[in-house]
C-alpha cells in the first residue's frame, strides 16, 4: 500500500475554533483536512506558541483517525513571522523526512500557521523540494472549516522560477543531505541580473505525486473564488454557485449585461463580480442609481452637458458614460428611466457614442454597460414604458438572481457568514442558537439578503445576552409575507413562552412609541392598550 503523507503547521485554531452556533465548536484546519482526506502519516510542525495546540490536536487525531500515524515536530523558531528561520529549519526537516518515504503521495496544508509559514510551503513546492499537493481549507462557496471546505490549490501558469530565484537562498538546503541524493547546485547571477535560468540544476530525486483521478469541471474563471472572497460574496447553494459561474463566463465577454432580481438580492454585488473578473477590472467600476436621478436631470447626469445647454448649466459637465471610459458602467434600476434616456443609452451601448446635452459634437467612449432592474421588463415593454430594442440589446447576457425564499436551505449558512462579518467589527462577538437559526429559516424574507442582513445586525445590537435566541431575532413585521406566524420561534428545551411574550410586548411598545414620537397616548391607541400600561412599561424600564 502506498503511503500518503500530510505536512502541516499547527494553527492556533487547532484542534477546534469557536463557531457561530452556540455550543458547537468548528474543526480547525487540520481536523478539517483529515476528515476529507485519508493519510497514513501526518507530520505536524509547531512553534513554542502553538505547543499546547499541537498536543491537543495529537490527542484528537488519535481518537478520530487511529489509522494515521502522527509525528509532532517542534520548530525552534522564537518568532513565528521570522521567514528566514522558518525556511531554514523547515527545509532541513522536510528533506530528512522525505529521505525515509520515497515514492509516497505528498500533501501540504497551506491554511494553517502565519503568512510566512504558508509562504514556505508554496516555495518548497515551487522549487520541487516538496512536490506535494497543496490543500486549502475554506472558500467563499463553503464553510471556512470542515470537510466541505477542503480543496486543492493549483500553481499552474505562475512564473515560479523567478520567484524561486529571488527568495530561496541555497543555504537553506545545504545540510543533512540524505544518502543517494544529489546536492543542490546554485549559480551566482551575472552582472546583468539575469534571473531567467533556474536556480537549482539538480533537485532531490523524489517521485512526483501519482496521477490523480479526473477533477470535476473547473470554475469558468481561475480567480472566481478569490473574487468572491474579496467582495464578501457568500455562496451556500447550488443555485448561487451556478449564478457565480455564469457571471464568470459573462465577465470574459464584453457585451452589455442585464441583471434581474428582486430588491435586496444583491444585483450590485453580482455586477461587481462581473467587473472584477473582466479585463476591465484595473479601472474602477462607475455606479449610478437611475431611480434616484430626477427625470429632468437624467440625460445630463448620464451623458453630461455643455455650458448653456439648459437653464442653470453654468459650466461644462462630464456624464457617467464619459467617467466610465475604459471601464464598466453599472446602471442600477434602469427600468426607472424615461424612453428618451433609453434611446440615448441604446445608441451609447450599440455604437459607443452620444452627444452631451446642448451640444452637437459626438462623444465616443469605450464602456461596458451592466444594467439591473427589479421590474419585469417584458411587462414594461407591453405597457410601452420600456424600449424593446434596448431590452434585447442588454439581455444578450442576462443574469437572474433567485430570491432568498427559493433557496431557503442556504439561509442558516448565509446567516452565519453575515454574523461572522458582524462579529469581526465587535469587541464582544455574538453566537446564535439552533432555534434562532431555525426561526430565520422559516421566514420568507421578502426583502431578501438585505433584509436578513439588517435583521441580524438589529438583533445583535439589541440582544440581551451573548447568544441570539429565537425571541432575540428582531424581524421587521412591516415587511409583507404570506404567513406572519411563520416567524414564530420553535418551542423546545430552554424555550420560555412567558419570556418570549414579554420580549414581544416590549418591542411592540417601543416601536409604537417611536412611531408616535414619544406620545404615550398615541402609542397606546396604536396598540389597543391603556395609556397607564404604556406609562408602567416606561417606568419599569427606567429602574
Amino acid at each position: 500500500m502506498q503511503s500518503s503523507l500530510l505536512f502541516a503547521f499547527v494553527d492556533p485554531k487547532d484542534p477546534f475554533t469557536a463557531g457561530e452556533i452556540a455550543g458547537e465548536p468548528s474543526p480547525g484546519p487540520l481536523l478539517s483536512i483529515l476528515s476529507a482526506r485519508a493519510f497514513t502519516d501526518a507530520f505536524l510542525f509547531h512553534t513554542p506558541q502553538t505547543r499546547e495546540n499541537a498536543e491537543a490536536t495529537l490527542d484528537e487525531i488519535a481518537g478520530r483517525h487511529p489509522g494515521c500515524r502522527v509525528e509532532v515536530r517542534p520548530l525552534p523558531v522564537s518568532d513565528p513571522k521570522d521567514y528566514s528561520a522558518i525556511m531554514g529549519s523547515l527545509g532541513r526537516q522536510v528533506r530528512g523526512i522525505l529521505a525515509g518515504h520515497r515514492g509516497a503521495e505528498l500533501s501540504v496544508c497551506v491554511s494553517s500557521g502565519t503568512a510566512e509559514m504558508r509562504a514556505a510551503w508554496f516555495l518548497l513546492r515551487a522549487a520541487n523540494v516538496l512536490p506535494a499537493r497543496l490543500l486549502q481549507v475554506g472558500s467563499p462557496a463553503a464553510p471556512l472549516f470542515g470537510a466541505a471546505g477542503v480543496k486543492e490549490v493549483s500553481l499552474e501558469g505562475g512564473d515560479w522560477s523567478v520567484l524561486r530565484d529571488l527568495v530561496m537562498p541555497i543555504d537553506y538546503f545545504t545540510t543533512s543531505v540524505p544518502d543517494g541524493a544529489a546536492p543542490l547546485q546554485s549559480r551566482i547571477p551575472d552582472k546583468r541580473g539575469d534571473l531567467e535560468r533556474p536556480l537549482f540544476s539538480r533537485v532531490i530525486p523524489c517521485a512526483p505525486p501519482p496521477a490523480a483521478a479526473p477533477e470535476p469541471e473547473a470554475a469558468p474563471h481561475p480567480e472566481l473564488d478569490a473574487a468572491l472572497s474579496e467582495l464578501s460574496f457568500h455562496i451556500h447553494s447550488p443555485k448561487m454557485r451556478l449564478l457565480a459561474q455564469r457571471a464568470a463566463i459573462v465577465a470574459e465577454c464584453d457585451e452589455a449585461t442585464l441583471i434581474h432580481g428582486e430588491t435586496g438580492t444583491g444585483k450590485e454585488l453580482v455586477a461587481k463580480l462581473v467587473h472584477r473578473l473582466s479585463p476591465r477590472h484595473t479601472h474602477k467600476m462607475v455606479t449610478v442609481n437611475c431611480g434616484a436621478i430626477p427625470q429632468e436631470l437624467a440625460e445630463s447626469q448620464l451623458f453630461g452637458h455643455v455650458r448653456g445647454g439648459f437653464t442653470g448649466a453654468v459650466t461644462d459637465r462630464e456624464g457617467v458614460f464619459e467617467a466610465a471610459h475604459g471601464s464598466t458602467l453599472f446602471l442600477d434600476e434602469i427600468g426607472e428611466l424615461t424612453l428618451a434616456c433609453q434611446a440615448k443609452i441604446l445608441r451609447a451601448v450599440q455604437f459607443g457614442e452620444f452627444e452631451k446635452v446642448g451640444s452637437a459634437k459626438t462623444v465616443r467612449v469605450n464602456v461596458r454597460v451592466i444594467a439591473a432592474t427589479h421590474r419585469n421588463l417584458k411587462k414594461e415593454i407591453a405597457k410601452g414604458a420600456f424600449r424593446n430594442d434596448l431590452y434585447q440589446r442588454l439581455n444578450i447576457l442576462g443574469l437572474e438572481i433567485p430570491p432568498l425564499r427559493e433557496r431557503s436551505g442556504e439561509i442558516p449558512e448565509l446567516a452565519l457568514a453575515i454574523l461572522k462579518d458582524i462579529n469581526a467589527r465587535r469587541q464582544q462577538p455574538r453566537q446564535i442558537s439552533k432555534e434562532g437559526l431555525r426561526r430565520l429559516e422559516l421566514y420568507e424574507w421578502p426583502g431578501n439578503v438585505r433584509e436578513l442582513d439588517a435583521a441580524l445586525r438589529r438583533s445583535v445590537a439589541f440582544a440581551s445576552g451573548p447568544v441570539l435566541r429565537p425571541e432575540d431575532i428582531l424581524i421587521d413585521s412591516s415587511s409583507p409575507t404570506t404567513d406572519p406566524f411563520r416567524t414564530l420561534p420553535e418551542p423546545g428545551p430552554g424555550f420560555s413562552l412567558e419570556h418570549f411574550l414579554d420580549q414581544a410586548r416590549a418591542h411592540l411598545i417601543l416601536r409604537a412609541l417611536e412611531k408616535a414620537g414619544g406620545n404615550q397616548t398615541s402609542a397606546a391607541a396604536m396598540l389597543g392598550i391603556s395609556k397607564q400600561a404604556v406609562s408602567r412599561f416606561i417606568a419599569d424600564n427606567r429602574r
